[in-house]
């Protein structure tokens, strides 16, 4: 559910669109104040991420409205963008929790042109896209990847990554981005493992500006990934968090200890353990660095 305004499917149009174009949601806000949907649409420089931008001050899930909009065969890029989630989730159904009208939370539709064996990277391959973006903020600090999906800045988590997809190659996946971008407070729960862009470098980050770089880098790694996935896992490995480490996966019914020594060609992680080389998928596990 949208709150401030009806949804109607399809056809409406989006924010970036202009009469004649085709939309297939209407989620922009009442007030008269210039929407970060529109902010974002002035900025884009994308050919495809981002058109149509669908935009709403509060929704239930992004990644829920964009899932539902495959169903009506939402083009490749379609996104949609919010303020708040009343029920934003992350892997394995956990929630997501980022503060109203600070951060940046949104999902893509894809519709790319890569083989099953590759679909596994897509997430990486965000993740380093997004990386990428942060790392023009913070510099001369860098950002690490910790595998499959999340983003970590000095030891703390500021961006979580969603892939949901329809279990076929060339069948659309939405890909669901969290990026704490100027929250300066976090739950207890949260507050020694999450940080924000404002923390970081102590200064607010324009949202529309963040977003519209996210999308541009993000649509140029997943372009090399449909053409040289090798380059893309080369880049993602050297910025992975615990490569050579001793690290411990925590996984539905069990853990296993061994150095972590990269990333397969799906995407999964590949772990020398006691007992011989072990391959870690996607979905299955987590990782934390064993410390003993």
């Amino acid at each position: 559910m949208v709150h401030g305004c009806l949804i109607d499917w399809p056809p409406v149009l989006p924010c970036n669109s202009h009469p004649g174009s085709s939309g297939y949601l209407l989620v922009m806000s009442h007030s008269t104040d210039t929407s970060l949907g529109q902010k974002v649409s002035a900025l884009l420089t994308t050919r495809n991420l981002g058109r149509p931008l669908h935009y709403a001050h509060t929704v239930t899930s992004t990644n829920t409205l964009a899932m539902e909009a495959v169903q009506l065969n939402a083009s490749h890029g379609t996104a949609f963008l919010t303020d708040y989630q009343t029920n934003g989730y992350g892997r394995r159904g956990r929630l997501w929790q980022a503060a109203k009208g600070q951060n940046l939370t949104f999902s893509i539709i894809l519709r790319l042109p890569i083989s099953d064996t590759v679909t596994g990277m897509v997430p990486l391959a965000a993740a380093f896209a997004v990386s990428e973006a942060v790392a023009k903020i913070v510099s001369p600090n860098n950002p690490q990847l910790k595998w499959p999906n999340d983003i970590l800045l000095e030891g703390r988590k500021i961006c979580g990554i969603l892939l949901q997809s329809f279990g076929a190659p060339v069948t659309p996946m939405v890909l669901g981005i969290g990026l704490n971008v100027n929250q300066s407070i976090f739950p207890p729960e949260l507050s020694g493992s999450a940080t924000s862009l404002l923390l970081a470098t102590g200064q607010h980050v324009d949202r529309a500006s963040m977003m519209a770089n996210v999308l541009l880098r993000l649509e140029k790694i997943l372009e090399l990934l449909s053409t040289d996935p090798a380059l893309i896992r080369k880049r993602y490995t050297e910025n992975l968090m615990g490569v050579g480490k001793s690290c411990q996966i925590t996984g539905v019914n069990e853990k296993i200890i061994g150095t972590l020594i990269g990333i397969a060609e799906s995407g999964a992680l590949i772990l020398e353990t006691r007992q011989g080389l072990r391959t870690i998928y996607a979905g299955d596990v987590s990782l934390y660095m064993a410390y003993n």
